[in-house]
């Protein structure tokens, strides 16, 4: 069966193991490959999944975008990349140049670009992410959404910081935070920004203005304002922490960090798989700054576990660095060999995560 669906008898079994798969375009393969009936299936044998579906209606690309954002914390960007691609055509609407082109339409196509370029980035894409991004900065300021015009100065400020360039991540966040002045219901956005600028400044190694950048954060989501636009993507308590941990460890507090981080990873994991993954993965990378390896070898198998089905090469990324951090404790711990080995083998099963995106 393994050779019928082209994978290996270990990724067969995780995924006869693992949690639901949701990406279409393999499920309607094995359903042909297995020649399952159609009326076995949940989801049009018949149609052609990846071609982009008819336009929707405002409601419908609202509970999309939401649905979308849902998924994408459990299973991660490379699953469903080709699957906002597809969406991607109706979201547009008529041409950029058309005076009928509705506000609402041009802020979904934002949205959806803007969830594009994080799962590109979550894929290992930066160039097709920063493409997305760009793209959705364009049509948010067109749809003169200010709130989703700070929000995509964030998403670069992000990507920016992974690729390790404070000073424009320093901008960016600046950028997103002069265009939300003034608006309704910023609290949220406010507060992402004021914590990505942090990340810019903790990589430039400014550590005071990181220090006054997170309060800033803290602050402004401690602030009780009106519900934010559905079509932006939440900011919670968890996100700030996640954040504020980022920082303390760039620059090398680890006990602050193993503080902010005591509260966000949880014993039952959530919906938000990949958060929870990234999570326990700083948690480690702080537990080995104090030579706590048996507890750093518990908390690497528990994300192997939980992200058996997680389409996301940064989680891949984080365990690749994990592993190298090991491999010095390798002779002073017995569980660390084996946990490497164990390592190696989750590299290889999921080298898929690393292959090409689908073309734009």
């Amino acid at each position: 069966m393994a050779a019928w669906f082209g994978i290996t008898q270990a990724q067969l079994s995780r995924v006869e193991n693992g949690p639901p798969v949701v990406h279409l375009d393999r499920l309607t393969h094995w359903a042909r490959v297995l020649r399952i009936p159609m009326h076995a299936l949940w989801f049009d044998l018949s149609s052609k999944p990846m071609d982009a579906p008819s336009p929707v209606d405002g409601e419908t690309r609202l509970h999309l975008i939401r649905a979308l954002r849902s998924a994408d914390r459990q299973i991660g960007g490379k699953n469903l990349y080709g699957t906002v691609l597809a969406h991607l055509a109706a979201f547009a609407g008529p041409p950029k140049q058309s005076p009928s082109i509705p506000r609402q339409a041009l802020t979904a196509a934002a949205s959806l670009h803007e969830m594009a370029g994080w799962m590109a980035h979550d894929s290992g894409d930066s160039i097709t992410s920063r493409q997305h991004f760009r793209q959705a900065l364009a049509l948010a300021v067109d749809s003169g959404d200010q709130l989703l015009v700070g929000q995509v100065h964030g998403s670069l400020s992000h990507l920016a910081c992974h690729e390790g360039n404070g000073s424009a991540a320093i901008a960016h966040a600046a950028d997103g935070l002069g265009t939300v002045v003034g608006e309704e219901a910023t609290a949220g956005v406010r507060a992402r920004l004021f914590a990505l600028q942090a990340r810019g400044f903790a990589a430039a190694g400014r550590a005071l203005d990181c220090h006054s950048s997170l309060r800033l954060a803290e602050a402004a989501l401690a602030e009780t304002a009106a519900a934010h636009s559905a079509w932006l993507s939440p900011f919670d308590r968890t996100s700030l922490n996640i954040e504020v941990a980022r920082c303390l460890l760039r620059l090398g507090d680890v006990t602050a960090a193993l503080r902010t981080l005591d509260g966000v990873v949880v014993d039952e994991p959530t919906a938000r798989v990949r958060s929870q993954a990234l999570a326990r993965l700083l948690l480690a990378t702080a537990l080995v700054g104090q030579s706590r390896i048996e507890e750093v070898c518990l908390l690497t198998r528990q994300t192997v576990d939980l992200t058996h089905g997680l389409g996301s090469a940064v989680v891949l990324d984080q365990l690749r660095h994990l592993a190298l951090l090991l491999r010095s404790h390798a002779s002073r711990c017995p569980e660390v060999p084996q946990l490497l080995d164990r390592l190696r083998d989750t590299f290889r099963e999921r080298s898929w995560v690393t292959l090409p995106l689908p073309a734009r």
